[in-house]
Formats: structure tokens, C-alpha cells, sequence
């Protein structure tokens, strides 16, 4: 057990005191004591499964705690109450994005409570509803040009539903700021602004635990890393002692193999052609992948890096140009075009995109060999459960049986599971959007590897992502968007950070030629940034 570290002149916003959870025999949630301190952003960081999720959500009331006592600034809180965690000041933003896709952006922001200055009692005021979320929105650093509030929830990408969950949390002046993979899904620019918005709390005397998996994130932010493994507090560090090698170390209970980049294929054919291809928010773009490839697209959010692998995918309609796979025309009309061409897509979103959360694993994974493994169109239960355990062998799934819910599995595992899906099809082109979004860093290496297997398999590999150093290190080439073009496409051995992100950003020529009072705050993010469209 690694006790809880104690920081001189500071008061005490949490104190843990033997707080336990256990689901069914495996205690997932062991912490004797531990004490959170006003005015820091402390780190918080493990594998999936470490114990990070419960303890979140033991802190904000939506997971009951078996055993133990948590106070708020002195005050007992009530274990299993999101209510009472939120009247003594704690607020949440998880992964999952508790928002009501069918109710606007005004609504979900002020969903429970009314608008200050509201003039009406019993019926709501739907111009002081707008009005108060504008102001939310801009107390981040959002417009209502960016993030219009009439616009339904469900009609917004992921990272935009990210910023509202992030606003909404900040609107409610907390003194205790969960964030559970607040920038997971974001880009460089709004990751700063998340990272801005928790060190503006701190300052303030506010306490901000920060659940990470980019290392290099939690070190930045932090006063303090807490490394959780096995539902138990096992290092408390001082930032010089958060190394990423010691974290990792910390996490894993020892070392992290990492391969060496394989160099990409000296002359292998052109697998897919893409001609002028436009679509919504998209294009023109002109791009090529060879067999065995593993393609890298880069971009600021909005820059049309989930709208370019679904649009190839048949998933988003193309409006203009043209497609070649293997040297033949293609043009999907859907989805399942893709599919049938041989086109797997593994989508940002793998809980509302790519799974059933309530089925079994089995019913997830054997659905894209279905044909194959079926007679006359019957299935065999003995057939189907032998090649689920097959699929999730042949990528290494931690399970207890295929008939689980694949919900109840760890991210990474979820994950492993729908590469499983996609290479159980045999396609000729995957096309990943965020392939590591949301899981630890043992699982990114696993994920990493397959997507090396895929590749040296003679699958041209399309990876769109917003972590630099994850293109860096798995890609053969990098092609850089902006605005919905690609602006360049840089070799692995010419590219670097600030490369990419200068042709990302794509501005300085047009600021050059911007009067002074046009010209944007450098400390400012591009408010265009954001797109209000449907896809990133």
C-alpha cells in the first residue's frame, strides 16, 4: 500500500478513508486512505482495469461503494448519490457523454436546473435558457457561432459533445472537477484548452483529478500522478518523479516492449486511388495507399481527417470525384458497398458505432462471417461460439467467456475485440478513426501490433488520429489536413511534430495578408476548430 503524500498550507477537498468496491469475489476498488488537496491538478493514471473509472465514480455518486467514508471539505458524502456529490461541489466529465442526443445543446447544458434569470416560474424560458448556455460556451472559450445551442446533441461529432460535457461541468463552479479523458477525442488545440480550463481551477483553489492515458498530458498538467493498479494506489509522485518510464513501470508492474517502425513497402501495388473526391465538408482530395501501407491522416478538429476514412468507407456520401480500388472503379452507394468491396471501418465511436454494449461478445465479433459460417443460412451455436472463441483469441481479448456482454469488458479489450471483427473479414483496406481512443498504454501497444499484423498481411491501413506521436511512431507516410484538403503528405523520416502541425494549421500566409485587428490571439484557439457538422 503506498500512502497518501501530505501537502503543507493546503486544505484537504477529499478525504478517502478505507473505501472499497468489489464486484461479485473481484475487490476492483481497494484504498485505505488518500487525501486530495485544494489548488492542485492531480494526475490520475493506469491500466484499463486499474480501478481509475470506480474511483471516479465512487467520488461523483454513480458508482455505490461497499465500504469506507468520503468527505468534502469536512462534510460526509453519501455513497451512490450523483445529487449529494453535486450539491457539495463535485462535477464529472466522463468518456461515456451522459448528454440527451434528441434535446438541443441549451437543454443538455442546463438539463435539471432552471436559468438564473429566468423570468418565467413554471414554464421554461427558452430565451434566458439560450442566453445562459451562449455564456456557457463562452466561459470556455466557445461562441455560439462554433457551437450553436439550438442544434440537437445527436447531430454533433464526438469531440464537440466532448466541449459541451466539459462546459456544462465547468457551469457548475465546482470546487472538485472530475475529468476522465477529457481530451481523448480532441485535438491539439481544444486538448490546450481543456488543460488551460484545469490549471484555471487550481489556481483558483479548486481540485482537478485528471484521468489520462497520453503520458506526456498528465505529466504537463499535473502537481501530483497518482498511479492506480489492481483497484490499489500503488505510487504517489512528485512531477520530477513521474517519469514516463516510471509511470509505466508503476502501471504495468514492469517494462512495455516496443518494437521497432518497420520500414513501408519498397513497391507495392496501389490498392486505393482517390481523384477529386469531394463530399460533405470534404475535398477535393487526392490521395493513394499502397498494399501494406499504413497511411497516417493529421489535422486540427474540423479538419475533415473522420470525414475523409468515411467517405472512402461508404459510410458518408461522396458528392464529386472518383474512387479506385485495386484498379476498378468504385463507388458505394453505402456502407455495405464498402464491405462487400472489402473495406473494414473501425469508427471513433466503438460504444454507439461498432458495438451492441448489452449482447455477448460471440453476437458481436461472428457478425461480419456470418455467411461464411452459417448452412443454407442456419447457424450451428456450436459453429458460432467456436469461431467467436477463435476471433478473440487471434487478437487477444481478456474474457471469461464469449457469452459475456462485451460491455462489461475493459476499453482495450473492447477494442481488440472489433479488430478481431474486422480481420475475421479478410478486407483488403482497414480504415481506423482513433484506433486508441480511451484505452491505457498496454493496450495501445497491443493495438499497435495489429495494426503492424494488418499491414504485413498486405492490408493497406488508413489510421486517422489526433495524437502526433501515435502517427509518428505506427505510420509509413503522414497526410496532412486542413479545411478539408490535404495539404501534404509527408514521408516517416521527414516528418516531426512541428511539421505536421504547421501544415495542419495553414494560416500563416493568410495572417500575413490579415489587417491587425483581424488577426488572430495566438493564445487563443481557431474558434473553426470546432465544426458544427456531423463528423469530425
Amino acid at each position: 500500500m503506498t500512502a497518501t503524500k501530505n501537502a503543507p498550507g493546503r486544505a484537504v477537498t477529499a478525504r478517502l478513508r478505507g473505501v472499497h468496491k468489489s464486484y461479485g469475489p473481484v475487490r476492483v476498488l481497494d484504498l485505505p486512505e488518500l487525501d486530495l488537496y485544494a489548488g492542485q491538478v492531480i494526475g490520475v493514471v493506469g491500466e484499463n482495469g486499474a480501478g481509475k473509472s470506480t474511483l471516479m465514480g465512487t467520488l461523483a455518486g454513480s458508482v455505490h461503494r461497499d465500504g469506507g467514508e468520503i468527505q468534502i471539505d469536512g462534510e460526509p458524502l453519501v455513497a451512490g448519490s450523483t445529487e449529494a456529490a453535486g450539491q457539495l461541489g463535485i462535477a464529472m466529465v466522463s468518456q461515456e457523454f451522459p448528454l440527451v442526443g434528441q434535446l438541443s445543446v441549451a437543454e443538455n447544458l442546463l438539463l435539471g436546473r432552471r436559468p438564473r434569470q429566468s423570468k418565467r416560474r413554471f414554464l421554461v424560458d427558452r430565451a434566458a435558457q439560450r442566453a445562459e448556455a451562449e455564456a456557457m460556451l463562452a466561459e470556455i472559450g466557445l461562441s455560439a457561432e462554433t457551437i450553436p445551442v439550438s442544434r440537437e446533441v445527436r447531430t454533433l461529432p464526438v469531440p464537440t459533445r466532448q466541449m459541451i460535457e466539459i462546459a456544462k461541468a465547468w457551469g457548475r463552479e465546482p470546487k472538485l472537477l472530475i475529468l476522465d479523458e477529457p481530451t481523448s477525442s480532441l485535438g491539439p488545440v481544444e486538448a490546450e484548452m481543456v488543460l488551460g480550463l484545469a490549471r484555471q481551477l487550481a489556481e483558483r483553489g479548486g481540485t482537478v483529478l485528471f484521468i489520462g492515458h497520453r503520458l506526456d498530458e498528465v505529466r504537463d498538467i499535473s502537481d501530483r500522478v497518482l498511479v492506480l493498479r489492481n483497484g490499489r494506489l500503488v505510487a504517489d509522485l512528485e512531477p520530477a518523479e513521474a517519469t514516463e518510464e516510471r509511470l509505466i513501470r508503476e502501471m504495468v508492474g514492469g517494462e512495455v516492449a516496443q518494437g521497432e517502425p518497420k520500414a513501408p513497402p519498397a513497391s507495392s501495388p496501389v490498392l486505393v486511388q482517390v481523384e477529386g473526391l469531394t463530399a460533405d465538408g470534404l475535398g477535393p482530395v487526392d490521395l493513394e495507399v499502397r498494399e501494406g501501407e499504413i497511411l497516417g491522416v493529421a489535422g486540427l478538429m474540423g479538419s475533415g481527417r473522420s470525414r475523409l476514412v468515411h467517405t472512402i468507407a461508404g459510410a458518408q456520401p461522396s458528392t464529386g470525384g472518383r474512387m479506385l480500388l485495386g484498379g476498378e472503379p468504385y463507388q458505394p452507394r453505402g456502407a455495405g458497398d464498402g464491405v462487400a468491396a472489402g473495406i473494414a471501418l473501425i469508427p471513433e465511436d466503438r460504444k454507439e458505432q461498432s458495438l451492441v454494449l448489452f449482447a455477448s461478445i460471440r453476437a458481436n465479433v461472428v457478425v461480419s462471417v456470418l455467411k461464411r459460417i452459417s448452412t443454407r443460412g442456419l447457424l450451428g451455436p456450436g459453429r458460432e461460439r467456436a469461431e467467436a472463441r477463435r476471433i478473440t483469441e487471434n487478437v487477444n481479448v481478456r474474457m471469461q467467456s464469449v457469452e459475456q456482454p462485451i460491455g462489461s469488458l475493459s476499453g482495450g479489450n473492447q477494442q481488440r475485440a472489433i479488430f478481431g471483427r474486422a480481420f475475421a473479414a479478410e478486407p483488403r483496406l482497414l480504415l481506423l478513426d482513433e484506433p486508441t481512443r480511451g484505452v491505457d498504454v498496454g493496450a495501445k501497444a497491443e493495438i499497435y501490433k495489429l495494426i503492424d499484423r494488418a499491414a504485413e498481411q498486405g492490408m493497406a491501413v488508413v489510421v486517422a488520429s489526433s495524437e502526433l506521436e501515435e502517427l509518428l511512431w505506427i505510420c509509413h507516410r503522414i497526410a496532412v489536413m486542413n479545411h478539408g484538403r490535404v495539404v501534404t503528405v509527408i514521408d516517416r523520416a521527414d516528418a516531426t511534430k512541428e511539421r505536421i502541425m504547421t501544415a495542419a494549421a495553414g494560416t500563416s500566409a493568410l495572417i500575413q495578408e490579415m489587417p491587425d485587428q483581424e488577426k488572430p490571439d495566438p493564445g487563443k484557439p481557431d474558434q473553426e476548430q470546432l465544426t458544427n457538422g456531423a463528423t469530425a
